[in-house]
């Protein structure tokens, strides 16, 4: 049954993602109340099909790759309706929309592989997987900020602007969503790394602390605590803090993606409670 309403959200979604794109093309302040409602049918269906699957296991179905992909791109195309309701920037769903989209369905293809473990009831857990998706969907935001502010800047600099300047938020708008996002995910991806750390020493045996997943969310969190810093200080605006707000959201997608498949007790399906 969740199967079939994921489904069912991921065609929502692609027609939301579709009807999005008139707008775009013909400059209109705002998208129209189909594409809205689409994508918000598509939100509400995939929303049902999340609290489904947690009625059905009794704990939050991230314990495996397509649980989490699910949750993100639930969590992503939520943030972008509260940034189009604050922003009305038109143009936010070409940049958000098709990864929501292209991880939803990943999400929908992938076979289920739910361990029956207790285990992932803990409270520590919940916090732990809600705060670290929390903040990597900041990120995500970060980096469409820095990609709308990287060509709406070369637009500008350019003596003949092409059209896509004219669909772009300006630079003020582009930089101020830029840090309120990463001021958003920074203390979310903190939380979830030291309920992780917490976790992880109470349960796991052995040298736990080298593990690829935990050292790759170190890294990128160093990377995401350098660009707050330094946007804080003033040292780094503009074209530079973009380019590493760049940096960093591949480097997240690597430790959420990749380095999943890497480690051997800290993946989607650690193994809490056992020697490595």
């Amino acid at each position: 049954m969740d199967a079939a309403l994921l489904w069912s959200a991921l065609s929502l979604y692609g027609v939301g993602i579709f009807l999005t794109l008139p707008s775009v093309i013909r400059r209109r302040p705002a998208l129209t109340s189909a594409s809205l409602a689409a994508l918000g049918g598509g939100l509400l269906f995939h929303a049902a099909a999340l609290a489904l699957a947690a009625a059905r296991i009794h704990r939050l179905p991230v314990a495996d790759v397509p649980g989490a992909l699910s949750l993100f791109s639930f969590l992503a195309t939520t943030a972008f309706f509260l940034v189009y309701l604050k922003y009305r920037i038109t143009s936010l769903g070409i940049f958000m929309l098709p990864l929501a989209f292209v991880l939803t369905l990943i999400s929908a293809l992938q076979k289920e592989s739910l361990p029956g473990s207790s285990q992932f009831q803990g409270g520590w857990l919940l916090v732990h997987i809600a705060s670290i998706l929390l903040g990597y969907v900041g990120f995500f935001l970060t980096f469409v900020a820095a990609m709308m502010y990287l060509i709406q800047e070369k637009e500008l600099k350019s003596k003949r602007p092409r059209a896509f300047y004219y669909r772009l938020p300006s630079l003020e708008i582009c930089d101020e969503l830029y840090f309120r996002s990463l001021l958003f995910g920074l203390p979310f991806l903190t939380i979830g790394i030291l309920t992780g750390f917490i976790g992880a020493s109470r349960e796991w045996k052995g040298p736990w602390e080298l593990d690829p997943k935990i050292v790759a969310s170190l890294i990128t969190w160093l990377i995401y605590l350098f660009l707050f810093s330094t946007r804080l200080s003033g040292n780094w605006r503009g074209r530079r803090s973009a380019y590493l707000a760049i940096f960093g959201f591949a480097a997240m997608m690597v430790t959420f993606l990749g380095i999943s498949f890497l480690s051997g007790q800290h993946g989607y399906l650690p193994t809490f409670g056992t020697n490595p």
